[in-house]
């Protein structure tokens, strides 16, 4: 896996984004932050579209989002946090000062929408379409007959949109996961999430890249892409991979829907154009925000898993999804969490993407972790080994292990499978403890041979890695605090086996205490260290 601390970051901001969705600012309607931001951001689209009231709307955007995570996370320390935290932080404080123009608009945007909201959520049932509008126009305040049509315009956006607050995603309702909590995701905070996604890896990733222009990407302009992507649900709803209508059919439908969406805007060809490239990921732009698009629904899957709100699989007798064959066959497979089927589902739409490689490592991570918990100082990453690649590994380090054990000056062998920026399939590390009365550089010399022969035969790929140390080092680590790191990777780790008992008890009494240190974890799949355990006691 490349870059896992970018992940990491990337992910805790997503995480803590949630807030947004799940914190009600309108319990009269059941509103989230999310919500107001949504239609905040349909205002805005829809005033550029007519009146050009801003210079960038994409960045316009991300100050409004980044603004309203901020009020829901005020300790969050966005320079220490994010690479561009700064810029972020600048941008929050412009937003909060009231002294730019971008910030005026987005204080009147919101503004707007709550008042629009009110209108609609109160007397949207009970006045004809004809009678809402007019009132809707009024509150947009236009000067003339000219702007009383452009107004009557960003209404009619606006009121499509305003159905994506009211409209539950999909795949979370009764008929697919059933996710066993009062309020699920609407679609609009959906929308929040993808751009929430897309600003944490704009943040994190090398893109514009002079070498790759594959990776050449304008955020603002994906910013404003995710803002209108579901525009289509306004009218046709949320169509998922299970609703019997195929991808044809329903890309027909989306396309159709999206061109009544946006009625006639005066940008209306414009924003025609990048929706129908969204769909067809013509562009990078498009392709990335594709991305963003499907891997928000995985992580927001992984958000309900890790909070315990989806069902068991044993438990899911109205879900269309598994009338799936396919889905039948993941069973089958070992599939054994809601979370496992949407991993296996979505995997393959970032697998070898050369382009933005990060998605898919993002969701092997997302797959190992729980989110709320990426904190803690462990991120462990799932690498799978091929049948030849464990028969080596278990044979070759198996054979070490035995003439290990057999030395009488070793008491214990641990092995941790860590990752690094510069290996993909990581670094396996076995640490042999001494007995006191052994020398210690003797046992330097010989591991260090060891390490060559491995570095030399290796077919797997994955860094094998013997060290030395004493078990004593081990037991007095309280007194050296600069030491802690040691023992710290040794709860960790797996012991292959402890003559003493020494470091098993060390190992036990740590558990019960956080971590200090990052780490980045590989658990191999088969696992090596139960198999180097079980050839042992053979």
């Amino acid at each position: 896996m490349q870059k896992v601390e970018e992940i990491k970051k990337t992910l805790t901001f997503y995480t803590q984004a949630d807030k947004l969705k799940t914190t009600i600012i309108d319990e009269i309607n059941n509103y989230s932050v999310a919500d107001n931001i949504f239609g905040s951001m349909m205002l805005a689209i829809a005033m550029d579209s007519e009146f050009k009231e801003t210079d960038n709307i994409g960045k316009l955007l991300r100050m409004m989002l980044l603004d309203g995570f901020s009020r829901l996370n005020p300790n969050y320390n966005f320079q220490n946090s994010l690479k561009k935290g700064k810029q972020y932080k600048d941008e929050i404080d412009e937003t909060r000062l009231l002294q730019t123009k971008e910030s005026k608009l987005i204080f009147k945007y919101k503004m707007l929408d709550f008042s629009l909201t009110k209108l609609i959520s109160e007397q949207g049932n009970s006045l004809e379409y004809s009678t809402l509008l007019k009132e809707g126009v009024k509150i947009l305040m236009p000067k003339n007959a000219e702007e009383y049509s452009k107004y009557e315009e960003i209404f009619r956006f606006y009121y499509l949109n305003f159905r994506l607050k009211n409209k539950t995603r999909s795949g979370w309702d009764s008929k697919h996961w059933n996710i066993n909590s009062e309020r699920i995701e609407r679609i609009s905070e959906h929308v929040v999430g993808t751009i929430v996604l897309a600003i944490a890896m704009d943040s994190e990733f090398d893109y514009n890249e002079e070498i790759n222009f594959d990776r050449n990407i304008e955020i603002d302009e994906i910013i404003k892409l995710l803002a209108i992507h579901e525009i289509g649900e306004t009218l046709i709803g949320d169509i998922t991979p299970f609703d019997g209508i195929a991808p044809e059919q329903k890309k027909e439908m989306e396309h159709d829907a999206m061109i009544d969406a946006v009625g006639n805007l005066s940008d209306r060809e414009i924003l025609i154009k990048i929706l129908f490239d969204f769909d067809d990921q013509i562009t990078n732009e498009s392709k990335f925000a594709h991305f963003c698009d499907k891997i928000e629904a995985d992580l927001q899957s992984k958000l309900y898993q890790d909070s315990g709100l989806h069902h068991s699989l044993d438990d899911q007798s109205n879900n269309c999804v598994f009338g799936s064959s396919k889905v039948q066959q993941m069973l089958k497979n070992g599939a054994q969490t809601a979370f496992d089927i949407w991993y296996e589902w979505d995997i393959n739409i970032y697998k070898d993407n050369k382009a933005f490689p990060e998605f898919a490592d993002m969701l092997n991570l997302v797959k190992n972790n729980n989110l709320f918990t990426l904190d803690n100082g462990v991120i462990k990453e799932q690498v799978k080994l091929s049948e030849k690649e464990y028969e080596f590994l278990v044979d070759k380090l198996g054979k070490v292990t035995k003439k290990l054990f057999d030395d009488d000056n070793v008491d214990c062998v641990y092995i941790t499978n860590y990752q690094s920026q510069e290996n993909d399939k990581g670094t396996i590390c076995l640490v042999v403890l001494l007995n006191d009365n052994a020398y210690y550089l003797d046992y330097e010399l010989l591991l260090e041979k060891i390490n060559r022969d491995f570095e030399e035969n290796n077919i797997t790929g994955i860094t094998v890695d013997f060290n030395s140390d004493h078990v004593s080092n081990y037991s007095v680590i309280a007194l050296n605090p600069s030491e802690v790191y040691r023992v710290e990777r040794l709860t960790e780790s797996s012991i292959i086996f402890d003559k003493s008992g020494k470091t098993t008890k060390i190992r036990d009494k740590m558990k019960q205490y956080s971590h200090l240190y990052p780490f980045y974890l590989v658990e191999y799949k088969p696992p090596i260290d139960e198999a180097l355990t079980l050839k042992l006691k053979k």
